[in-house]
């Protein structure tokens, strides 16, 4: 009998873990999920000694390692956290004299939170078994991994989840990132929009780190003001016309000034950035226009541009959506605020 497992691996080195994996484990086969950093793997051997397999291996690429036993498809509504609760509950792994815990990590837009969807399983878990929770030292643990539209659940021994080092996190050693293609995006951007950036613009680049757009812009405006709180490139903290503000873009200062234009490439779902957009709003001077990149969560692109749109409404209008060549996973949203 087979087995079934989610991979974690360091964002962008997808495709050596899973060589990796194939290396460790020839029968097995293993693909990417659509978000980054993770691999859904299936074995033909059991689960035991598929873990023990890759325990035992010096590995650089490998993360976490969760079993699965069900694939569930779900929505951003409440409701899924009880579909997710019928499915963990049909697998009946649970019995009397265990103790189990509930980890669920969510990745994407919904309308739970992962702790709504710990505590519901946890307690219809409880009521219909003989199994007690453990937060401590469970005999078992049920895994619910959620990736916008679709969880992936397991009921397994607490042994059995692997976590191994990743020993390589990154391309690049850090701030040598370098910034051609996100440069390239709002340089693109500008070009598709036929948006003119004149030198006595301000510019507001929310999610700005690691300030490839923030760069673009400063070479074409007075003034702009990055707002992120991870650290810019010192190449980018250096520019005299550029002012890092160390904060997410929902806490921004009440004297913060007007724009002339909003730029957001924020790493987060279409929904909360339109959100955050539709706030920021109120900060661009009258006839003032934004660009915003839609992220992909799932494959279903056009939704999640519609669905952006659909709450970008609210402020904006004068819509231009445009797939630039160097946004492959992503969308690029033109508009004007509204007056």
């Amino acid at each position: 009998m087979g087995s079934a497992f989610i991979v974690t691996t360091s964002s962008g080195f997808e495709g050596e873990g899973r060589r990796e994996i194939l290396k460790l484990l020839p029968s097995s086969e293993a693909r990417k999920l659509f978000f980054k950093g993770n691999l859904y793997m299936e074995c033909s051997l059991p689960e035991v000694e598929a873990i023990e397999a890759l325990r035992a291996a010096d590995t650089t690429y490998l993360g976490r390692v969760f079993p699965v036993d069900a694939e569930v498809k779900i929505s951003a509504a409440k409701a899924s956290v009880d579909a997710i609760s019928d499915v963990v509950s049909g697998i009946g792994d649970l019995g009397e004299g265990d103790t189990f815990r509930v980890s669920c990590t969510r990745r994407g837009s919904h309308e739970f939170r992962s702790r709504d969807v710990e505590v519901t399983v946890g307690m219809r878990l409880e009521e219909e078994t003989d199994a007690v929770v453990d937060l401590k030292s469970p005999s078992k643990t049920v895994v619910v991994q959620i990736f916008q539209d679709f969880a992936y659940v397991g009921v397994t021994p607490s042994v059995n989840l692997l976590v191994k080092e990743i020993k390589r996190f990154r391309k690049y050693a850090k701030g040598e990132r370098p910034f051609t293609r996100a440069e390239f995006k709002i340089r693109e951007a500008i070009k598709a929009f036929d948006v003119e950036v004149t030198n006595d613009f301000r510019v507001l680049d929310v999610g700005a780190a690691p300030g490839g757009w923030t760069k673009a812009l400063a070479g074409m405006a007075r003034r702009v003001v990055a707002v992120d709180p991870a650290d810019l490139h010192p190449s980018v903290e250096e520019m005299s016309n550029v002012t890092h503000l160390r904060c997410r873009a929902e806490d921004l200062p009440d004297d913060i000034g007007m724009f002339d234009l909003i730029t957001n490439d924020m790493n987060i779902s279409p929904t909360e950035s339109a959100e955050i957009m539709n706030a920021l709003a109120e900060l661009l001077r009258e006839g003032g226009a934004a660009i915003m990149t839609v992220k992909f969560v799932t494959r279903e692109r056009r939704r999640h541009t519609r669905e952006a749109i659909g709450i970008l409404e609210e402020a904006y209008t004068d819509f231009k959506v445009k797939r630039l060549p160097h946004n492959r996973n992503e969308t690029s949203v033109y508009m004007r605020k509204k007056t």
